[in-house]
């Protein structure tokens, strides 16, 4: 997967994330990851909607490869509300499986 495709399939999973539709995340994840429930209540807890991130940190994005899993990339994501960047990240396994990418939410941190 190239830089570009990455940033665009973390666009597109940071997009559902924020139009709050889990059950989609949970099936782009393959069974991996967080289950749409998790997914839900962890955003519950962060107590204000969420927002898309600006523009500049999709060109700062920092995927680290994961050992043992060729074409397989580790993100980690602030996640930001309409008052601008939050202490929360989402982390997130992305990779692709039969041609098709593949977005597991492995955990959202509330900081």
């Amino acid at each position: 997967m190239s830089p570009d495709e990455l940033g665009l399939v973390l666009k597109y999973a940071m997009k559902l994330l924020v139009e709050r539709r889990f059950n989609e995340l949970e099936e782009a994840s393959g069974g991996m990851g967080l289950n749409a429930d998790d997914i839900g209540g962890a955003i519950d807890d962060i107590g204000s909607p969420l927002a898309m991130p600006p523009e500049n940190v999709w060109r700062d994005l920092r995927p680290r490869a994961v050992r043992n899993q060729p074409g397989a990339f580790e993100v980690s994501l602030e996640l930001w509300t309409a008052r601008g960047r939050t202490p929360h990240t989402v982390e997130l396994t992305v990779q692709e499986r039969n041609g098709r990418p593949v977005v597991a939410i492995d955990d959202i941190i509330i900081g």
